[in-house]
């Protein structure tokens, strides 16, 4: 008797037994494979930027690229814009998207250069922009690839003025055999 009150006893201060543990390891189980099945959704967002970067980079080099201005822009001494600078800054200012509406401005070896070539785009664009608002203004290693007007028409007057005239070969005297 003193064997079943103790064997009574024990079980009843003992901790509950778990039945469905079983199930538990079931729903661990599927908790893994919903994982599994959805597992390139986790990194679907992450691979469409890594995707876009490089266009976003390319967008912003052409705009840096078209908003240029060069040493070719500028009078010899830097303190005015030419026509085409003017005309460059103005579009800049006005047509670009409000978004590009950056001016970069290709360096120079020397300092000073480059800060009378910035110091000139600012004073014209205060006459360009009436919202008050100054645009930024950059220095870049980037080269500008024009050149002077000037140096185009000379090119190219002198390739027209120098072009032969168009003539026809002269016949051949050669019989045609048949």
């Amino acid at each position: 008797m003193k064997r079943t009150l103790l064997a009574a006893a024990a079980l009843a201060a003992a901790v509950p037994a778990d039945a469905f543990w079983l199930g538990e390891f079931y729903c661990y189980l599927e908790e893994r494979r919903e994982e599994q099945n959805a597992w390139p959704a986790q990194f679907v967002e992450q691979d469409r930027n890594a995707t876009a970067t490089p266009f976003d980079i390319m967008i912003r080099n052409g705009w840096r690229r078209q908003n240029l201005l060069g040493s070719h822009h500028f009078n010899a001494d830097c303190t005015e814009l030419t026509q085409a600078g003017k005309l460059r800054v103005q579009w800049i200012l006005t047509q670009a998207p409000p978004e590009h509406r950056q001016v970069f401005v290709e360096r120079s070896l020397d300092a000073d250069i480059t800060q009378n070539r910035i110091a000139t785009i600012n004073d014209f664009s205060t006459q360009v922009v009436n919202d008050g608002m100054t645009p930024q203004v950059t220095e870049t290693n980037l080269v500008s690839d024009g050149r002077p007007a000037v140096t185009v028409d000379f090119v190219n007057t002198q390739f027209r003025e120098n072009m032969p005239t168009p003539t026809l070969p002269a016949p051949t005297t050669g019989g045609v055999s048949e």
